[in-house]
């Protein structure tokens, strides 16, 4: 297999990003219709492009072999959170994102090593993949983080045994414990849904990728299938930027009320976008957003579309 197969295979990664950040009204979340402060729509849209080279990357790693790598999947995270903030000076747009899709290429290319075109087979690759990973990956992921600068990690949190995102001396310190990005993950999967999604192998995308898949063919339009996807995964999902900063209870409304507002749109052929509007107009003036749910709906997406170039061979039909 040429090196074409790369950028075949990571273009679904990349377009997964655009997609979701296009999704609209997505509640909470930016989208075409709507920037949050400091954070453009056009900076989501950058991303997917600035995406490509480091999923390529992670497809290489995973095909050509990954044993004697120091650093797996971390640098890939890095690197595309330095792109974004400094070649299109954004506040954060891909951190939970760029985690997911940077260990799905790296499983990607590990699936194509062994010509499987069965997308499920994703589900062990990625576990043992991660297994795989390096203290030093816990380095590279630990200067994303920094670099991103999610107001809801804190110098002030209590992290036990493990070494604080903050604390100035965290490199060294993580050469002293050992901790690989697999540790971290296990650790943080305890409140970050994310994590959680990766050491699982994708579980909640599956799902939900199948939840995608049947609402398209119900009515045929992407955009609306991709928002209610997104209404599913935050129906059924504690999302964790809404549970650390507005409190358990406000995460637990914003699901139910989600799954409530689900029911309306997938009956209302006719006004489905004006209950979609008017609870994003909610979430936006509350200051409430579910990025973690962007990101497995990011993910979601991505294997949507790696299904079918694994199954039909387009990448997506546009045709309707």
């Amino acid at each position: 297999m040429g090196d074409n197969f790369l950028k075949l295979y990571s273009e679904p990664l990349a377009l997964a990003l655009v997609l979701e950040a296009s999704a609209y009204p997505k509640p909470g979340n930016v989208h075409r219709l709507r920037d949050r402060k400091g954070l453009r729509y056009e900076a989501f849209l950058a991303t997917g492009i600035l995406s490509m080279k480091y999923f390529e990357k992670g497809i290489k790693r995973g095909y050509y072999g990954e044993r004697q790598l120091k650093v797996l999947i971390g640098d890939l995270v890095f690197g595309l959170l330095r792109d974004v903030i400094y070649k299109l000076r954004s506040t954060n747009t891909c951190l939970g994102s760029s985690l997911i899709l940077s260990v799905m290429s790296v499983s990607l290319g590990k699936l194509l090593r062994f010509e499987d075109k069965n997308i499920e087979s994703l589900r062990e690759i990625t576990r043992s993949v991660v297994e795989k990973t390096t203290v030093f990956d816990s380095i590279y992921y630990y200067k994303a983080i920094r670099l991103a600068s999610p107001s809801y990690i804190k110098p002030s949190d209590n992290t036990g045994e493990y070494v604080n995102v903050w604390d100035e001396n965290f490199d060294s310190k993580l050469l002293e414990t050992g901790h690989r990005l697999v540790d971290i993950l296990r650790y943080s999967s305890k409140f970050d849904v994310v994590s959680d999604e990766v050491l699982n192998g994708f579980q909640r995308g599956f799902e939900a990728e199948k939840f995608l898949r049947l609402r398209l063919r119900s009515h045929g339009d992407l955009n609306r299938a991709i928002v209610e996807s997104y209404l599913y995964l935050l129906s059924e999902n504690k999302d964790t930027i809404v549970y650390i900063k507005h409190g358990e209870n406000v995460s637990n409304e914003i699901s139910q009320k989600a799954r409530r507002i689900l029911g309306e749109v997938m009956k209302n052929n006719s006004n489905w976008f004006n209950y979609l509007w008017e609870f994003d107009n909610e979430l936006y003036n509350k200051g409430i957003n579910p990025g973690a749910v962007a990101d497995l709906t990011a993910e979601t997406i991505a294997l949507f579309l790696l299904r079918n170039i694994l199954e039909e061979g387009v990448l997506l039909d546009l045709s309707y």
